[in-house]
């Protein structure tokens, strides 16, 4: 899919290819859990999250590298640390700074999310893998208010001025889904279907419906999606719910004359086991030629003969579990 990548720096500024793997599955120190690489901070922390008496690490790096980038580390009684878990989650381009409290919840700060301000999100382990708690946008540097939402109260309280002007409202979520690490981009505008009061006349998401939407979000901000689902902001463009066959479904299309046509189709289908297959087609077909046509349109044959392209169509799949996606091999068609 080398050809879509370069077209969706459109979207997100592009990012050096790294091969090899940055995270070592056990070690003695944060410096033997992950591998160094030019212009990277880490931010980590380290406390017991899971209660079982001994310390835990957590580590994200802030980079210009795709590949993982958070990793999750349990101790054990030897002194080691073992790999729980690891992501690519969307943090490009924000300093970060984790922290663990005294009640073992794990809270990611994102400074500079997008309008000077910052995004907090915090996850407790909790049935076997760390939990969406609640979080908060910030944004009192900027325009002067915050909102920050509790999954455990189902609360949402918009804050509003400074200092004595204060003033906040509270309302109530809906229903909300479980959603563990690796579910959702740490990226507070991305999380609107979740946390907002849907319109009377809107469709109500069910829970499941707001799963399938947020690993959707983690494809546009992971770069696993051509350039024009990135505008997270229309909603036609969002995966609906076929009421007969169970699938979830999003697809758009871009057509630029002179430069290129471009078309996508996604279908999101739940497993029984409760992880999800994935299958993306995509086609691109270059226009750039178009730009060398005369005005009259005289050559338009000699120039289709030497430079008309041909359609490329690619398909990848995945099988979405535990946060994580894993490539699986398409078979070939027996017809060609």
């Amino acid at each position: 899919m080398k050809r879509f990548l370069l077209i969706a720096s459109l979207c997100l500024l592009p990012l050096a290819g790294w091969s090899q793997p940055v995270f070592q599955p056990t070690g003695r120190s944060v410096t033997a859990l992950h591998e160094v690489r030019p212009d990277e901070s880490v931010a980590w922390a380290q406390a017991d999250v899971n209660k079982d008496g001994v310390y835990d690490i957590v580590i994200a790096l802030n980079s210009y590298y795709s590949g993982s980038n958070v990793a999750f580390y349990f101790g054990d009684n030897k002194g080691n640390y073992n790999l729980f878990r690891e992501y690519e989650t969307d943090m490009f381009g924000s300093n970060i700074d984790v922290s663990i409290t005294n009640k073992g919840v794990v809270r990611f700060q994102l400074d500079d999310a997008g309008d000077g301000g910052s995004d907090i999100f915090l996850f407790r382990w909790q049935d076997g893998d760390f939990r969406l708690i609640g979080g908060k946008k910030d944004r009192h540097k900027s325009e002067h208010y915050d909102e920050s939402y509790n999954y455990l109260t189902g609360d949402m309280i918009r804050t509003d001025g400074e200092g004595k002007n204060k003033k906040s409202v509270t309302t109530h979520m809906p229903e909300q889904p479980a959603i563990n690490f690796g579910w959702i981009p740490l990226r507070y505008d991305m999380l609107g279907y979740l946390l907002e009061t849907p319109a009377e006349d809107d469709y109500i998401m069910t829970p499941d419906d707001m799963l399938v939407m947020g690993i959707f979000r983690v494809m546009q901000a992971n770069e696993m999606l051509f350039w024009h689902f990135c505008d997270w902001e229309n909603p036609y463009r969002d995966p609906h719910p076929d009421s007969e066959d169970g699938v979830w479904y999003a697809d758009d299309e871009h057509m630029s004359p002179g430069s290129y046509n471009a078309w996508s189709s996604l279908s999101i289908a739940k497993l029984p086991d409760g992880s999800y297959d994935i299958d993306l087609t995509e086609s691109f077909y270059d226009r750039s030629y178009e730009s060398m046509f005369d005005e009259d349109l005289s050559n338009v044959d000699e120039i289709m003969e030497e430079y008309g392209s041909e359609e490329e169509v690619s398909r990848s799949r995945w099988i979405f579990n535990d946060g994580q996606f894993f490539p699986q091999e398409i078979p070939e068609d027996p017809a060609g």
